[in-house]
């Protein structure tokens, strides 16, 4: 039995891993012991010019990861920001389908009040003339034969379609007058069939030689071409409705309240008419200095000669004044001699009556 245990060991007597004598086979390693340092590489040689760091590259692989994280956020975020604005676009659209809404309402309302008003404005004559040359901007288009023409104007009316977006319709009312036969003439602005906004108007039945237009469109007396725009020329212009200002502020700002035009004049008359009172008394004023003036007008220094004057004046009235006032005491002695001497004559006629 000790023979096989001897033998199970390798047959030679010797332990598992021990090499022999002769040293021939691998080294087998015991149980805890430590394996044999590898042989040492040979250093390369460093090469000059660039040398990469130790991460540099995990540095760049870094880098481009944010900027792809920046990336994608950026495009979350563009597309809530998108969502968001549809939303918005939908609130208008409704918002604006209500205020449409609305505007038909108040604008059957306002109906009556608008007819109420224009019987109103009838009753005084030359209204819409002096509506117009009051306002800043029309004023700017009214010459003096535009003028003469608004003083047959009896009724302004800005009439909007059904839909008020499509467009609106702008009458001029006019009584009987020399220049044209028309007693309507309506401009009107809508969108065309592309979309797109145009503009139309009356045809203007001009008596003969009475065409303001052709007569802006003339020469003056010095031979220069007139470049004036006139109130007439615009009506029958359509190079460019989208932007037309004039029917803008027709719109917008005379056919609301044109009452606050018309009042203007009714102020500056009042305002003027303390302003000519205070000029006719300083026109007085300026009358006597001239009268001083012209007294001495010989004299080279008029100022000096005025107060030299006006310090004689001076004197001279101070002087009359006190013989004024000598002759008035001298008077009264003379009365109050002349009551003595009648006093003692009554009193002679007493004494030889008795």
């Amino acid at each position: 039995g000790a023979g096989r245990a001897g033998g199970g060991g390798g047959g030679d007597g010797r332990e598992p891993g021990v090499r022999g004598p002769e040293g021939e086979g691998e080294e087998q390693l015991r149980p805890g012991s430590q394996p044999a340092a590898p042989p040492q590489q040979p250093q390369q040689p460093q090469h000059r010019g660039f040398v990469q760091h130790p991460g540099e590259e995990e540095q760049e692989l870094l880098r481009a990861q944010q900027h792809q994280q920046q990336h994608q956020q950026q495009q979350r975020a563009l597309q809530a920001l998108d969502g968001c604005q549809r939303e918005l676009e939908s609130l208008n659209e409704r918002a604006s389908e209500e205020i449409l809404q609305v505007e038909r309402k108040y604008s059957q309302l306002r109906k009556p009040h608008f007819e109420r008003r224009s019987c109103l404005i009838h009753s005084l004559p030359g209204f819409w003339v002096t509506a117009f040359l009051n306002h800043p901007q029309l004023s700017a288009l009214i010459d003096e034969n535009d003028e003469e023409t608004f003083n047959y104007m009896t009724r302004l009316e800005v009439e909007e379609f059904e839909d008020i977006k499509s467009g609106y319709r702008i009458k001029f009312h006019f009584g009987d007058n020399p220049y044209f036969e028309n007693s309507l003439l309506i401009k009107e602005f809508h969108l065309g069939t592309g979309g797109k906004p145009v503009s139309q108007s009356t045809p203007i039945k001009w008596r003969k030689g009475m065409d303001l237009t052709a007569l802006n469109k003339g020469v003056d007396e010095k031979g220069r071409k007139r470049g004036h725009r006139s109130f007439f020329s615009w009506f029958t212009e359509h190079r460019n409705p989208t932007t037309d200002e004039v029917a803008e502020v027709l719109k917008d700002d005379m056919w609301p309240n044109p009452l606050q035009y018309y009042l203007i004049a009714e102020s500056d008359s009042g305002e003027n008419g303390l302003d000519d009172s205070d000029e006719e008394n300083g026109d007085d004023s300026v009358v006597i200095v001239d009268e001083e003036d012209d007294e001495d007008e010989e004299d080279d220094d008029d100022v000096q000669e005025i107060m030299d004057n006006d310090d004689e004046d001076e004197d001279e009235d101070g002087t009359d004044e006190d013989d004024d006032v000598e002759e008035i005491d001298d008077e009264e002695e003379v009365e109050e001699e002349g009551v003595e001497v009648e006093g003692e004559d009554v009193g002679a006629k007493e004494g030889g009556n008795g």
